[in-house]
């Protein structure tokens, strides 16, 4: 039979466990990463998707931005490091860290899920920025930016 706090520590694994889904560790990413773009615009574009792991403090998002991740918890301001009253926000909650007290094996698939979650987020933002990059140098060469031909909807052929 079990115990109560048995019953109660039973009950909040389960419930921590339940932010470790695909769908809840993008909504943890995209939290984060948003966060990112507002604090410290252009931050992806310091981010090797290949090398980042956020189970290692160097090679994690805040490593890779910081130089490890607890200094990258204070340089974000995720953390408060002064004395004055202000509210830290949740390194877990913003994707940067996984869930803690929860068994190993559940911790292994939220870096999993985060580190694919994240490689997707960094890559998007790079690819945007490159399209974006390439319409500029475009437009800086005096090139016209081709647009798509126009097509009479009566027919098929296009419209000169």
């Amino acid at each position: 039979m079990l115990t109560l706090l048995e019953r109660v520590r039973d009950w909040w694994q389960a419930r921590r466990t339940q932010q470790i889904t695909p769908e809840a560790v993008r909504k943890r990413v995209q939290r984060g990463a948003t966060y990112l773009d507002d604090f410290d615009p252009g931050w992806h574009r310091r981010v090797d998707s290949e090398t980042l792991e956020l189970d290692d403090g160097k090679h994690c998002i805040l490593g890779q931005l910081h130089g490890e991740f607890r200094l990258g918890l204070g340089r974000s301001h995720l953390i408060s490091m002064s004395s004055a009253p202000r509210a830290s926000l949740s390194p877990v909650a913003y994707g940067f860290k996984c869930v803690e007290n929860v068994p190993e094996d559940w911790q292994a698939l939220d870096y999993e899920l985060l580190n694919a979650a994240w490689s997707k987020a960094v890559r998007t933002r790079q690819e945007a920025d490159a399209a974006l990059n390439g319409k500029d140098r475009l437009a800086a060469s005096g090139d016209s930016i081709p647009e798509p031909a126009d097509v009479n909807p009566s027919s098929p052929e296009k419209v000169a």
